[in-house]
Formats: structure tokens, sequence, C-alpha cells
């Protein structure tokens, strides 16, 4: 038969509705990216029909695209085949035919009964399946940790699954594992603001990032709140309700928008089923404007008591509890501004961050959550090099442990004092400590989940930061950096091929992300591939630019492959960037291993000791340093950084 061009058709256990693009196995939603959409799509308008490659191209990869299409053709074979629970040794649904193209061998049906499907439950993919390096050559990113992208320590990511069978073990803060009972999701999409000023766009960000935060504490074992950062992607989108559900794998959204006239502000809210595309509730609240975060509490109750509903729980056991906001109208919205202006990642935005958070603790010293705002700020000045790290670590240490002799139950500045221990003063038991605590304050907490897989990979406890990582990414599932982490994860447990896979799913999100072209560059080069590492890097700084980021690894790769002058060149340009307030020592250090520069190595690697550099805590996992284990000068380093254990 040939298969409609709308509605549903059965495969196996399968149903595939080609209107919504939603795919389910015996009534549970399995999340399909696009293109392994479309290429299901296609081959089911055809069964039993080969479906030759340049048709697949000419229909997924248009001309105008920039995607590698062989390479991209065989990751979207290869996860709709992981979707379906299928093999190409012994396909039951997808036939290769070498060099020409595909069938689809199952028989295909309409459903002769229309079935109400259960509520779809989100999944994950299997990151420890195998992957063939030749099917795998683009890529996802996050700003990479270790010498890839825009940060240079672990506060900077701050600024900023899928596939069948339930979730993964979720490790415990303490770092046992334990199995999530099943839980609905949830995404707060951006607030929309319709004030016409775009001054006032900090009340709509500002809204949307506290009803994430509360109503990310309502029942974390119930209710998973998909993070800022993904949720920001949907702003001002016009995609239908179950079409962004099946993107960020979510049954319910809450969106809203932020009105004002003359003193008076209007806030507008609705909560949607994505399965149904049916209004749960809606309501809007109008008060003065002075009394924005009354507004706001009253917003999350409601919302509250509808979740509460449609998790079959009693109400008394589910609750929003407002964050401890000042009670100061003014210190309040300076808090907003500063947290707006700080997510622009920015020298000009982190200035006027900082200046907004000093107001608001000047009009209200008692604001914890202020301080923290604060604390953050210091550190990314710090590590992106805007402000002497011997000046801004401190500062934004002192800030953060204001903010929890204020507030010890504040998970956001058990983070940031979690990573001023990590990056700056080298304490791996309070870093430890502390990320333990924030996820056990906030066990939806995203960027916590992130830089603690991030924190436990640097420690080769790689099994647990897999399983970190994985969860952090489930919150924030279209976010590229998210994707990154988990390929960072991999790439320091020398899982080279489970890192290209995550790559391949970061770019996918978005070619065009840089920081995902020089982690994989990284890890081709670890795989002994220098000429597609240089393709990547190059292609990195094309987007990027001449930073010391892609600087570094261009030049150890090109020093490790022969091409000593051009190795040099950019070794040169890697020197230009080192300035006495965002030292690099460690990045010079490995262009000089590259080179076979041991000395020279060891030199800047005692540098970036006495700098405290913050990529010294790469020195158990990064790759790079492989050739330097044998030597006792490099255990003496290790040794003096505290990571000999």
């Amino acid at each position: 038969m040939n298969a409609p061009l709308e509605g549903p058709v059965r495969f196996g256990a399968f149903q595939l509705d080609l209107r919504t693009g939603e795919l389910r196995k015996a009534g549970a939603r399995i999340n399909l990216s696009d293109q392994p959409f479309q290429l299901l799509k296609a081959l089911l308008a055809r069964p039993g029909d080969l479906v030759t490659r340049e048709e697949l191209r000419q229909r997924l990869w248009p001309a105008e695209t920039f995607v590698d299409f062989e390479h991209g053709l065989n990751a979207a074979v290869r996860r709709l085949r992981d979707a379906l629970g299928d093999s190409a040794d012994v396909p039951r649904f997808i036939e290769t035919l070498p060099r020409r193209g595909y069938r689809f061998i199952a028989p295909v049906a309409e459903p002769s009964v229309t079935v109400e499907a259960a509520p779809p439950r989100p999944v994950i993919e299997d990151e420890r399946a195998g992957l063939s390096t030749a099917d795998r050559q683009s890529a996802p990113a996050r700003l990479s940790r270790g010498w890839a992208p825009a940060r240079v320590g672990a506060i900077a990511l701050l600024s900023a699954a899928i596939l069948w069978a339930g979730y993964l073990s979720w490790p415990r803060a303490s770092s046992q594992s334990s199995s999530p009972t099943a839980r609905s999701m949830l995404a707060v999409l951006p607030f929309e603001n319709l004030t016409g000023d775009p001054d006032q766009e900090y009340l709509g960000d500002g809204m949307t990032e506290e009803l994430i935060a509360q109503l990310g504490a309502i029942d974390p074992l119930r209710l998973g709140v998909i993070a800022r950062t993904s949720a920001m992607q949907f702003k001002n989108s016009n995609k239908r309700a179950d079409r962004i559900g099946s993107e960020l794998s979510v049954g319910y959204l809450l969106e809203g928008s932020v009105r004002t006239t003359g003193s008076r502000i209007r806030i507008s809210a609705q909560l949607i089923d994505t399965r149904s595309e049916s209004h749960l509730w809606t309501e809007q609240y109008e008060r003065d404007a002075k009394d924005l975060l009354t507004l706001q509490r009253e917003v999350a109750e409601a919302i509250t008591r509808q979740i509460a509903t449609s998790l079959g729980v009693a109400r008394s056991n589910v609750k929003a509890e407002a964050r401890r906001h000042s009670t100061i109208a003014e210190a309040y919205e300076h808090y907003l501004r500063g947290r707006h202006h700080w997510a622009r990642n920015t020298e000009d935005g982190l200035e006027k961050a900082k200046g907004h958070f000093l107001d608001a603790i000047t009009l209200d010293r008692s604001y914890a959550l202020a301080h923290s705002g604060l604390a953050d700020t210091y550190t990314m000045l710090g590590s992106a090099g805007f402000l002497p790290m011997h000046e801004a670590y401190p500062r934004g240490r002192a800030a953060a442990l204001k903010a929890l002799e204020l507030d010890e139950t504040l998970a956001e500045a058990h983070n940031s004092l979690a990573a001023i221990s990590f990056d700056y003063y080298w304490d791996w038991a309070a870093a430890d400590r502390h990320f333990a605590r924030a996820i056990d304050l906030g066990p939806n907490y995203q960027t916590a989940l992130e830089f603690y897989s991030f924190y436990l990979a640097c420690m080769a406890r790689h099994e647990e930061a897999l399983g970190f990582a994985t969860r952090a990414r489930n919150l924030d599932p279209v976010s590229p950096k998210a994707w990154n982490n988990l390929a960072v994860v991999h790439y320091f447990a020398r899982r080279y091929d489970e890192a290209a896979r995550a790559l391949t799913d970061t770019l996918e999100l978005d070619p065009n992300f840089g920081p995902a072209r020089i982690m994989l560059g990284r890890v081709y080069d670890a795989k002994g591939m220098p000429e597609r590492a240089v393709e990547q890097l190059e292609r990195a700084q094309r987007i990027m630019g001449v930073r010391p980021d892609v600087l570094t690894p261009h030049a150890y790769v090109l020093g490790k492959a022969g091409r000593r002058a051009e190795a040099l060149e950019r070794l040169d340009a890697l020197r230009r960037f080192s300035k006495p307030q965002n030292p690099a020592p460690v990045r010079i250090a490995i262009v000089h291993i590259g080179l076979g520069d041991t000395d020279r190595a060891f030199e800047w690697l005692q540098k970036g000791l006495e700098a405290r550099d913050w990529q010294m805590a790469l020195l158990k996992v990064e790759p790079a340093f492989d050739g330097l284990r044998s030597d006792p000068r490099f255990a003496a380093l290790v040794e003096r950084v505290g990571l000999a254990r």
C-alpha cells in the first residue's frame, strides 16, 4: 500500500501519526526529531520499494542547507533504527541496499480502530550504544569545557533522549543511583512582552525563570520542568503546542504574557495539554506594578493546583514554595534586571548585571538571591577574562558565602560556591559537597546537574558523570550546550564513538554551533584522524572567528601532524590573547605538547599552577596529556593540584 500523507499508520507494535510526527509504541510516545521522522515518512510512503539516497537527499537536505549529506543521512538512519529497536544486520523494518538506498520491509497498515493513546512518557536514548566513526561526522555542542569554547571556568556554563524504554537511572546527589518514578514533564515557555517597550523584556524573562524555579520544586519525583535554555528556544515561536511538546518530550506547556498600563501590570497565563492541544486552565491577573512578586506567587499557586490535579495527588502534598525574594519591590526589580543582563554573557551585560545586583543589595542587604547573582557575575567576569581572576574569584566567593549565611537552602548559592571552589581554589571536597547540596535542594536544577557532571568527569568518576550529564540533557533537550556537555563527559572517559554520537545530535540541533565543531575536532584527533580534526577546527574558526578556544586545539593538531610552521603561527596568535587578566598557560602548554616540545610544555604547566589556571583541573582526564603521564614531573603537578588520589 501507499501510506497516506496525513493521519496514522501502523507497522509492528508502532503507530506513526504523519500529521503530528508522533511515534508511539504500545501507547508510549517515542521522541523522534525531525530528520528521522521525515526519513520514516518517506520510507512509509513506498513500503517495499527502494528509496534512493538521492531521493532522500532532495527531500531531507535541500541544496541550500549546510549539512554534510552522507554523514547526516547515516546519522538519521541510525537514530531511526535506534527508535524502532531495529538492526542493520538483521533488519525488521529498514533494509539497507548498499550504495543505493533503503527499503521499508515491514507490513504497513492504517489502524482499523482509533484508540486513544496513553499519555506519553519521556524516553531516553541509550548513550552507550556503539558508533562507527564513518557514520558520524557531524555533532552538537555546548560551550565545551576544556580548551574548547567561550568559557574558561565552570561558572561560565551558567550563562548559559530521547529514544524508548523510560529513564536511565538518575543518580542522587550522594552519588548513589535510583530509578525515578514516572514523571509528568512541563515546559514554561517564555512569557511574551506585550508592553511595547523592549526595556521591559526583563519582566517576561524574569517571570519565566522564576516559574521554572518554583514549579521545578513542587515534586521533583512526579514533575520535571524543562530548563530555561531549551524553553527560550521557543521565544516568539509560532509552532503548535503538539509540535513543541514532541520536541521537548513534555505533556504540558505553560505560556503567558505580560502587559503594563500606567502603574498597572497584567499577567495572562494558560496551561496546555500538548497531546490534545486543549487548555486545561487559563487566567488573568492584574495588580499595581509594585505587586509583581504577589502576582507571580498567585500564578505559581494556580499552576500548582492544576498540576496536582493532573498528577492525581492530594493538594496538601504538593505546593509551590515561592523563592525568598525581597519584599521591597524596587530591589526585586533590580534583581530581575540583573539576571536579564547576566544572561547576555557579554562584558557590557555582566557590568550592568553587577550594578543591578549591587543596587538590589543596597536596598535590601538580606536579599540572598541578589548576593548569589552577584557571586555568579564576579566569577563570570573572572572566567571570561574581563576582570583579573585574583580579584574576581575572591569577590565571588564572598558573595556566595553571604548568600548562604542568609539562606542555607539556596541551591543557586551552593552551585556558585561549588563552581568557585572547583575553578579557582581547587578545593575538590568543597566543590563536591556544594554541588551535591545544590542538587539535593533542586533536583530539577539543570545547571547544577551539568556542572556536577563536568566536575565528576574531571575527577575520573565517569559513570557518575554520565548519569548526571544525561539527566541534565533530558531537562534541556534542545540546548546544544547540554548535548555537548554529554560529549565532553564521554571524551574524558575515552569513549570517543559515544562522544561523536552526542556531537552529531548537537549539530543536528544547530549545524553552526561552533563549540561542537571544536569538540568534534578533538574527538577526531584522539581517534587518530588528523585531517578530519583539522577540517572541523577550520569550520569552527569560520563560525566563531580567531579565539583561544579555537586556536589551541587547531595548533595542537597541526603540530602533531607535522605542520609546524602553521602550528607556530597559531601559537603566536594565542600568546597575543594571553593577558594578565586572562592568562592561558595551560592552552600554550597543550600546543607545545602537539609540537613535541615536552620541556616547554612543562614550563607552561608550571605557570598554569602558579596562575591558578582552571584548566589544571583537567590533568587526570584530558587525552592531550597522555604522552606526559609517565614523566615524574607530571605526577608532581597532579600531586600539587590535589588530584593524585
